[in-house]
């Protein structure tokens, strides 16, 4: 038995070399004079009321990848070292170690370089403890409350990317080098002075258990899968699980939380099966995401999102996939269902726990396809799961692409190709978002112009076709390239998905498409010129992105090309003939293509008049486009406010969910600094007077609705947060009710309108005087209210405050006044004081601040 589990430990080492090398050679990593092979842990945790800590000992099975090695650099960071050894076999090699930044060890000999004669391995045995605090990087402790016990327990757990692998164990920290991880842990048994901890999760399966003379349980796993340093995982609790399995394949979600807990979870776990279940529907095959369990961890602290890299060991702080009716609010769940579909696509696309592995060349390409696929996932499992066909991307793709282009035009953002390079661990935080949201938003772009089944079809067998092998963005786009050109008359000037996507990639920010419509010609003649889009005066450069049109037409009788793109523009101003009859033409249909779109005044005036006369002759997705272009167009300084107000003078009549959510996105952008609608202060209340007029024909309908399915739910909650950041008086009336309520003790807060109960009480008290203890879910909506608050009265600080706009002149009339102005304008006066009143008391309080230091 053991000669077996001799060799069979050197045909892994063997298997990892050989891998290792190939890897080596793909990123060019020859250069580097000594790369592990297999890390092999023996950890010793000890959980204690008053200190906790782990022994172990790491061994390290390393090749030398150079000739002359006489010293091994390893990193390593708050660790007690207790004994070191370098084994060439039997002997012991090193002559003596010193830490400075890292831990040197300097040699009596030189490494011999491994090759095809001389297949020589190194191992490297350190010894060392790991004190675990609170508050600790890498590994941490976790005190939470076990209802079950009426006591605090604790609990290990890992982060480990980025970087913070050194604080685990003693390691080579490059994010190229890649290793076999083999982990056992020893339980002790029947210690008082010790918490006795029955969960031990780590990146692989369990192989067996032993006991040793009653006083340590002994767990062995099986060597995982080779794996970067920020793939590695272990946890450590006395956690209970629960687990659902996939009705397509193998595969096995787990949920481990506190036993007294677990029930909270439920959501999550069927979810997060469902999403499994549709994947491999999607995938047409029945093959398992990986090898054995996908363990997902609700720790109880403060943890924002998955690790990118995690495969089978996913952990998520609890209040971000906990479902509590008295505090978990739409958004929330929104947020946590999105952030797991997209950990399970990353899973899906490749990972180390997959029989054959695929690997991609550009992990930020991942990245956004992760991002694009989880919004396709969670379309299909709210709207399409009870169909058969496919459900396109609404209002997911519209949030992909707002949440990109408030990102995405300033000079100083990156192009997506200048991340080539880099893992999806090494983005920098500022633009992680924008680059998944911006590559999925051009997905979306793509899928809209080759049409939603030949694209998914053929994303679909291109994934399959290249398991076990690596995808490269070249070899993707030649792909669609070959399986989408049906005939060359629709791609009559060379316009590719690759050549495409390319212009997209290669560029940063995007465009908006000016249009002019000359209508003293038969058939009208429109022309189309791009420029860089930007919300100040500059960055407003010619712009030569591909950008793939369609658009749809009042009078659409003779129409040719209404309902899916058939030609691009470039550089060149493009001009094209239509008959439009004494209408309108929209470009951009369903919204889905990442530019704006700014019209003539004649244009504008048309589509305003058919929004306020028959707007559902425009679909709900154009109108939700139509509101987001013109709120932009307009800070940007594009289009005057009289224009921008005429055209959305019609949204006193609107219900859609999207179109208000889009008025939320927009008036979000009127805080932008150096905005080119010099913006003041008399205007921004001239706008909030304006939306009040609009917001407050739906604002009481929402409020008093009962109805508590997802959509309507996620629709009340956009109109009250912004009724409440318009400062509309009776949203504050019914805050300060809710207040007093909650204070006697009657209820909480309704969750779905947190965030704007929060923002309104901390504009009003002007301080922290609400000082009731938040769980940390309420803690997530208290952190986004202040920020709020706080960018706002900033913003509000640096504006001028202008003049007012000289009012239309209207005859006098001895009428009786209509019902309800009266109101408005004190509703108005009112806000403009509070307004002023808001500012004063924040320069109060920073120079109360200034004299206290």
């Amino acid at each position: 038995m053991e000669c077996k589990i001799i060799r069979a430990f050197f045909v892994i080492c063997l298997f990892s070399y050989t891998n290792a090398i190939d890897l080596m050679m793909d990123e060019e990593c020859l250069n580097y004079t000594v790369y592990p092979i297999q890390y092999e842990l023996n950890i010793y945790p000890y959980v204690h009321t008053d200190r906790s800590y782990f022994d172990c000992e790491v061994i390290i099975t390393v090749i030398a990848n150079a000739p002359n090695v006489n010293v091994i650099n390893l990193d390593m960071k708050d660790l007690e070292i207790q004994g070191i050894k370098v084994l060439d076999g039997n002997r012991d090699i090193l002559e003596h170690s010193s830490i400075h930044g890292k831990l040197h060890l300097y040699l009596k000999e030189s490494l011999k370089v491994f090759n095809n004669v001389n297949k020589q391995f190194y191992t490297i045995r350190i010894r060392y403890r790991r004190r675990v605090t609170e508050d600790g990087n890498g590994i941490f402790l976790v005190k939470y409350y076990d209802e079950q016990s009426k006591d605090y327990k604790y609990l290990f757990t890992t982060r480990l990317s980025p970087n913070k692998a050194k604080y685990f164990f003693p390691c080579f920290e490059n994010t190229k080098f890649e290793a076999v991880f083999k982990f056992r842990v020893y339980i002790i048994e029947n210690h008082k002075e010790v918490q006795y901890t029955n969960t031990t999760l780590c990146i692989a399966e369990e192989q067996k258990r032993d006991t040793i003379k009653d006083e340590y349980l002994i767990i062995d796993y099986v060597p995982s899968p080779q794996v970067g340093l920020h793939q590695v995982g272990f946890h450590y609790s006395t956690f209970a699980s629960k687990e659902a399995r996939a009705s397509h394949s193998n595969d096995t979600l787990i949920l481990w939380a506190p036993i007294d807990e677990i029930f909270d979870f439920k959501f999550i776990l069927n979810y997060g099966i469902t999403i499994i279940n549709l994947i491999q529907e999607y995938s047409k095959k029945s093959r398992p995401l990986v090898q054995g369990p996908i363990n997902l961890v609700a720790v109880p602290t403060i943890i924002t999102g998955y690790e990118v890299g995690s495969w089978n060991l996913l952990t998520n702080g609890a209040h971000r996939i906990v479902t509590i009716d008295q505090f978990t609010s739409i958004k929330q769940i929104e947020m946590m269902t999105f952030e797991l579909a997209q950990q399970l696509s990353r899973i899906w696309l490749g990972n180390p726990g997959e029989i054959q592995r695929t690997r991609w060349k550009e992990e930020w390409f991942k990245e956004g396809m992760a991002t694009y696929l989880a919004y396709y996932f969670m379309t299909q499992y709210n709207h399409g799961i009870l169909n058969s066909h496919r459900v396109p991307l609404g209002a997911y793709g519209h949030q992909m692409r707002h949440k990109a282009m408030i990102l995405d035009w300033h000079r100083s953002t990156p192009a997506l190709e200048t991340f080539n390079s880099s893992l999806a661990i090494e983005i920098p935080s500022r633009y992680k978002e924008l680059v998944q949201m911006k590559t999925g938003a051009i997905l979306w772009m793509l899928e809209n112009w080759v049409e939603s089944d030949k694209f998914h079809n053929s994303l679909v067998n291109y994934i399959n076709s290249k398991r076990g092998k690596y995808i490269s963005l070249q070899d993707f786009t030649t792909t669609m390239d070959r399986d989408n050109i049906e005939c060359l008359h629709q791609f009559f000037n060379g316009s590719t998905a690759s050549r495409i996507l390319g212009s997209w990639l290669r560029r940063p920010g995007y465009p908006v498409i000016n249009v002019q419509v000359l209508r003293d010609r038969s058939p009208n003649a429109i022309q189309l010129k791009q420029r860089q889009f930007s919300f100040t005066h500059e960055n407003r450069g010619e712009t030569d992105y591909l950008i793939p049109i369609s658009y749809i037409v009042q009078n659409n009788q003779n129409c040719f090309n209404c309902y899916r793109p058939r030609f691009t523009i470039g550089a060149q101003s493009y001009t094209f003939g239509e008959n439009l009859n004494d209408g309108w033409i929209l470009l951009n249909r369903n919204g889905s293509g990442y530019y704006r779109v700014n019209y003539d005044s004649v244009t504008w005036i048309l589509i305003a008049k058919t929004l306020k006369e028959n707007m559902l002759s425009i679909a709900e997705l154009n109108r939700a486009q139509i509101v987001s272009d013109v709120l932009a167009l307009y800070v940007a300084g594009d289009i005057d406010i009289q224009l921008a107000m005429d055209i959305l003078g019609y949204l006193d009549k609107e219900r859609s969910p999207i179109v208000w959510e889009a008025v939320l996105n927009g008036f979000e952008l009127f805080t932008i600094d150096g905005a080119g609608c010099n913006m003041t202060r008399h205007i921004y209340w001239d706008w909030q007077e304006f939306l009040i007029s609009k917001v407050s024909t739906i604002y009481g309908q929402l409020v008093k609705s009962k109805d508590q399915l997802p959509l309507t739910r996620l629709f009340r909650t956009n109109v009250v947060e912004l009724a409440c950041s318009l400062n509309y008086e009776p949203c504050h009336a019914h805050v300060r009710r809710m207040y007093v309520e909650e204070r006697r003790g009657k209820h909480n807060f309704f969750p779905d309108c947190r965030i704007p109960y929060f923002y309104v009480l901390a504009n009003e008290t002007f301080s922290n005087t609400y000082t009731r203890r938040f769980n940390a879910i309420e803690q997530d909506d208290k952190h986004i209210a202040d920020h709020k608050i706080r960018e706002r009265n900033r913003f509000l600080m640096k504006i001028p405050l202008g003049e007012m706009r000289p009012q239309p002149i209207v005859k006098a009339i001895t009428e009786r006044p209509v019902e309800g102005v009266t109101e408005k304008l004190k509703g108005t006066a009112s806000s403009a004081i509070s307004e002023t009143y808001s500012i004063l008391i924040l320069l109060f309080s920073i120079i109360l601040n200034e004299l206290t230091r």
